[in-house]
């Protein structure tokens, strides 16, 4: 299989044509991503994880059809003239049929948290890739379209619980109306679910994601013991790795000296950082379960008198968890807040910074939070950046 990915010159197919570029102020960047969905990227444009993937996850009858060898990714920027606007697609890995003229591209698109509307999402975005195909020379000569195949990856670690078809998300009312509705489905693998089945670690996609999901010291070794051994030296998913454990570890308030540390794969060895990668874990589970219990205690002895030691006890610990969680969600969203300033800081200056840790206080909805992060990557200075947060955090933007 190739090793190629959309920065390689082999990443781009000739027969795709071009959109005339827009000048810069001119178009309205709409790439919009949480940093784990940009580390997950990175790791899957490489083809040694991806064609690790598309081996393990897609059926057999498929598979035997296509040539995997030649697959490459194609461009993913997207031009609407209309409304001036440039979107961005995680990742699209174009892949010929064996003796045919017929090709399958794969929507690969990332998804750190559970979203209830990610079936419209994918759809529009599969709507983007068939009409950008219609551009393509071979597809104009052949007469049909290619196949596309919508690919969500899972990274968080909530279980997912949201529709994966269109259909779902209809009403009851709707079903007459099925024949002509579009039953459009994506195909969702969640890999801390995966990671959980996983046996031994032979294979460099295996290694890493018991590396990403680790949950104690032995796993960790092993894992990155793996990757060091079978990952070849210039691949840039060793790369993505630690961008992946440095972003987990800013996400749980590690330090800018332990986070220093971190440069190659091999500084993932490093005590202070296997370490915290575990103990991190660990102390969460913990003070989980020792929340849930003191207030499970609590509740216990006061509704225990009326209702029962057994049934006070009960209700106590599910009302622990509840506030456990609550206040998990309310240190997340103070952590991710904190991230914001601290890269604007470094972005735009101390006083920017300052300016929209004002505007950020008591904003916990994470899709505002996650809206400003992507502003602060498309902004070119400090004063546009707080005028459009202001709109964000006014809900109009």
């Amino acid at each position: 299989m190739p090793d190629t990915g959309p920065g390689s010159p082999s990443s781009s197919s000739d027969s795709v044509e071009r959109e005339p570029s827009l000048p810069r102020e001119d178009v309205r960047q709409q790439a919009i991503h949480q940093p784990k969905d940009k580390s997950a990227k990175n790791f899957y444009s490489d083809w040694i994880m991806m064609g690790e993937f598309l081996d393990k996850h897609l059926p057999r009858e498929l598979l035997s059809g296509l040539e995997l060898g030649e697959a490459i990714a194609v461009p993913t920027e997207y031009i609407d003239r209309k409304h001036r606007t440039v979107r961005h697609l995680d990742l699209v890995w174009r892949i010929p049929f064996r003796d045919s003229l017929l090709f399958l591209l794969v929507l690969f698109e990332a998804q750190s948290t559970v979203d209830r509307q990610m079936a419209v999402r994918i759809l529009v975005r599969t709507a983007l890739v068939y009409d950008q195909s219609l551009k393509d020379e071979k597809v104009r000569e052949l007469g049909t379209l290619p196949l596309v195949l919508p690919l969500v990856v899972y990274v968080g670690t909530e279980p997912w619980n949201a529709p994966t078809s269109l259909e779902e998300l209809l009403p009851k009312e709707a079903e007459p109306f099925l024949p002509y509705a579009l039953g459009h489905k994506f195909f969702l693998v969640s890999e801390a679910e995966e990671a959980k089945t996983l046996g031994e670690v032979d294979t460099p996609r295996a290694a890493a994601l018991k590396l990403r999901y680790a949950e104690d010291r032995e796993e960790f070794q092993e894992a990155l013991a793996t990757l060091k051994k079978l990952l070849p030296t210039n691949s840039h998913t060793r790369q993505a790795l630690v961008e992946w454990v440095r972003i987990s570890m800013t996400e749980q308030g590690a330090k800018e000296e332990q986070m220093a540390e971190l440069e190659k794969l091999e500084d993932l060895g490093k005590p202070i950082i296997e370490t915290w990668w575990v103990r991190e874990r660990r102390e969460s589970r913990e003070e989980g379960h020792a929340e849930g219990h003191a207030e499970g205690l609590a509740e216990g002895r006061t509704e225990g008198l009326a209702e029962g030691r057994t049934e006070g006890l009960a209700e106590g610990r599910e009302e622990g968890r509840k506030q456990g969680r609550r206040e998990a969600e309310a240190w997340v969203s103070r952590r991710q807040r904190a991230t914001l300033v601290r890269l604007t800081r470094r972005k735009f200056g101390a006083e920017t910074g300052d300016a929209l840790a004002a505007l950020l206080e008591g904003v916990s909805d994470e899709e505002r939070l996650d809206a400003v992060a992507d502003l602060i990557v498309d902004c070119d200075g400090g004063r546009d950046l707080l005028a459009r947060v202001e709109d964000v955090r006014a809900g109009s933007g």
